[in-house]
């Protein structure tokens, strides 16, 4: 029987008979994240302690129509979700069609950010606890269909925060720096390594205050809000990867929508 488990039980206080017995077939949405034994999951990554156990939190991919994942002794169902979609028009055809060198360095900077999410390094903590990185409210949801200029694009796989220039940009959980760097996209960009292949990015600032290799305490100021890079205003482009995977950061914090 297959049994839908929901991420937000993840952090409710009822998990203890909940999970003590997990089953093997799990079905959940696009780009949440679930909870699983590592000894049957065969797999190593972001891990909690939930019941006097250790349970391994996984993030599932955004997929565009339901598909099947085995991991270990588990049969993953996940279901396809309608996010929605999003127009942007953008005036600067540099920044919709870049020029030969741009693609190539912006490329390059997709590369170093797949090749920094692929390590799993020692976690400064044993839980999956968020603070919100500003205080706002979400602009552009997770898993968009996204068209700029009337042409379909990458969907929006990352949370859009309100913010006005300059407004501070908290750490949301204890990590480590590992880029603080100007991107061709993400204009001023900063990712933290929380540990067990656990990261979070932060895009589009005017200015960062952290360098690589800092630690830095949730609640620390790690940057201002800006618009540099591709962007039509100033906002937070807010991404969760964990276990390679890009998932949903609206699961993680309770902000509301613009309503204009």
């Amino acid at each position: 029987m297959r049994i839908l488990i929901f991420c937000i039980l993840l952090l409710s206080s009822c998990v203890s008979k909940e999970f003590l017995d997990i089953p093997n077939s799990i079905t959940a949405d696009s780009g949440s994240f679930i909870l699983l034994e590592p000894e049957k999951a065969r797999a190593d990554g972001y891990l909690i302690n939930k019941s006097n156990k250790k349970l391994l939190v996984y993030g599932l991919p955004y997929v565009n129509e339901d598909t099947l994942q085995k991991l270990g002794d588990y049969e993953l169902f996940i279901l396809r979700k309608d996010f929605g979609e999003s127009r942007i028009e953008i005036t600067d055809q540099n920044l919709v069609s870049p020029k030969l060198e741009d693609q190539k360095r912006a490329s390059a900077e997709y590369l170093k950010v797949r090749k920094i999410i692929k390590n799993k390094t020692k976690q400064f903590d044993n839980s999956f606890e968020f603070q919100s990185p500003i205080e706002s409210v979400i602009t552009s949801a997770y898993g968009k269909r996204r068209f700029i200029n009337n042409n379909e694009r990458s969907p929006h796989m990352a949370l859009d925060l309100r913010g006005a220039v300059g407004q501070e940009i908290f750490a949301p959980k204890t990590g480590k720096v590992v880029l603080a760097e100007k991107h061709f996209y993400g204009g001023n960009k900063v990712i933290l390594d929380h540990g067990g292949g656990l990261f979070t990015t932060y895009s589009h600032m005017s200015e960062i205050l952290v360098k690589p290799e800092d630690v830095i305490e949730a609640g620390t100021v790690i940057g201002l809000v800006g618009m540099t890079g591709r962007v039509t205003g100033p906002h937070l482009h807010w991404e969760v990867f964990l276990n390679e995977n890009r998932i949903n950061p609206e699961l993680l914090i309770g902000l509301e929508y613009a309503q204009d």
